[in-house]
């Protein structure tokens, strides 16, 4: 083969990999939508239910008391039956219950129906990145885990958008209702893209995994590849009780306080409730403070773009120290101005400021990398379940925060709440320095293989 045909091949197979990424991160954009959709909603939705707050937190943390059941006990499935099939079943869950929220005519028929949508929303959380991350190439892996995240963003815009074009009439049933877009994208995508070949070789599928495996990657020889899953999987024999041996233990501490991290940076704080934040602040129309959060959407997605391509240049660790630091200064800032801003007019302009640069820090460091690592660390035998356990962490601790967070403001004040949170960054900067590995450029056998050969949790990745 000349020189012009192998970097023709060499394109057209980094093209295809880079749809098949892009198609199983509307996966993504399902978590983005329905995550971001009700903070606008939840707004007539209260009014029109007469909530209380204890009522309005379970409305809003429904999706995520389902999200925790989903990644908590779809891990094992997606090991028996395949990533593919997984993010096929969970579009049609999806889809349904989407439905079944838009129409609900009373609040325990909506929050039955959330509780759904985010089972769903739960599986897809950890199965969209663990699959493009075993499709991927070691070299793009970063990039392309990312397009998860990106999709997750754009998906948040799009909910911000849905909520301020019907803000005006509170038509919140339609709000919802606009979430099986998504769910349709997935489910067609998916029927045309391929099973992740590492799980294929792992479930005695070796000559159709081959097959994939030509056609994603641009070298024709991949038995180097082929011989090192085939290697890894040699070594272990996969169950939950292999969470507990003690070589798997860096990469359990790793996924796990990443995950927890995550949410108690308090993200989701600034998703869920940025329009109830912004009305604190002092924008007081409805619409306008939906509008407000609707720039602090397109920041994200920005800063998400621009995190992916130094994923796979600058690493995972430098990022996640930038970002974390950055994180505790806005939060504090965000705290400063509740404290002494007052009524004043400033004070809005001060917590829109520290949301703008509290976002980017967010973007490019524990938003993308929180669910590229935990697609990374682990063993292939057990990288479903220990990923969905990871995942279900992360959304058990989504829920609390986001069922606590109006009572913390009402007992800790607007300032000490986000005080909190900016000390939760300080301890996560400390965490990620001693704990956090880096696995730019590592293929995930060799990640493996260095934990089987005993190396302490930040050098498993070198």
């Amino acid at each position: 083969m000349n020189k012009a045909s192998t970097l023709n091949k060499s394109h057209q197979t980094q093209h295809f990999v880079i749809i098949v990424a892009a198609v199983a991160a509307f996966g993504g954009l399902l978590f983005g939508f329905d995550t971001g959709v009700i903070s606008g909603a939840i707004l007539f939705i209260h009014d029109q239910f007469h909530l209380s707050p204890f009522a309005n937190g379970l409305v809003v943390s429904a999706v995520l008391f389902g999200a925790f059941l989903g990644a908590a006990f779809s891990g094992h499935f997606s090991d028996i039956l395949g990533r593919r099939k997984i993010l096929i079943i969970t579009s049609l869950i999806f889809g349904i219950s989407t439905i079944g929220s838009a129409i609900a005519p009373t609040v325990f028929w909506l929050i039955f129906s959330r509780i759904i949508v985010g089972i769903a929303i739960g599986i897809a959380s950890f199965v969209t990145p663990l699959y493009i991350s075993e499709i991927a190439p070691q070299e793009l892996r970063g990039t392309l885990v990312t397009f998860n995240q990106l999709l997750v963003t754009v998906g948040i815009v799009t909910s911000y958008l849905v909520d301020y074009a019907f803000a005006a009439q509170g038509a919140w049933r339609l709000m919802l209702a606009f979430g099986v877009i998504p769910a349709i994208c997935l489910f067609l995508g998916m029927l045309f893209l391929p099973e992740s070949p590492r799980w294929m070789i792992a479930n005695g599928q070796e000559a159709i995994a081959r097959k994939t495996l030509k056609s994603i990657r641009a070298k024709q020889n991949i038995e180097d590849e082929v011989s090192a899953i085939k290697y890894s999987l040699n070594q272990q024999h996969g169950n939950w009780r292999m969470l507990f041996q003690p070589w798997v233990m860096p990469a359990i501490i790793v996924g796990f306080g990443l995950a927890i991290f995550q949410q108690l940076a308090g993200i989701n704080t600034l998703i869920y409730y940025a329009p109830t934040i912004f009305k604190l602040a002092g924008f007081h129309q409805s619409a306008t403070a939906i509008l407000a959060t609707l720039g602090i959407g397109i920041i994200n997605v920005i800063f998400t773009i621009v995190s992916m391509p130094l994923l796979d240049r600058l690493g995972r660790r430098p990022l996640l120290l930038i970002g974390t630091i950055g994180m505790a200064i806005s939060l504090a800032i965000l705290g400063l101005s509740f404290k002494f801003g007052g009524h004043s007019a400033a004070l809005k302009w001060m917590a829109l400021g520290s949301m703008i640069l509290y976002i980017p820090c967010f973007a490019i460091s524990l938003g993308p990398i929180m669910w590229l690592m935990i697609s990374e660390i682990f063993p292939l035998k057990i990288r479903g379940l220990a990923s969905s356990l990871s995942g279900s962490i992360n959304w058990a601790f989504n829920m609390i925060v986001a069922l606590t967070f109006l009572s913390l403001v009402h007992f800790a004040g607007k300032s000490g709440t986000f005080f909190l949170f900016s000390s939760i960054c300080i301890l996560c900067m400390f965490f990620i320095y001693f704990f956090v590995p880096e696995t730019k450029g590592i293929s995930l056998e060799q990640i493996e293989e260095n934990l089987r050969a005993g190396k302490k949790s930040r050098h498993i990745g070198v």
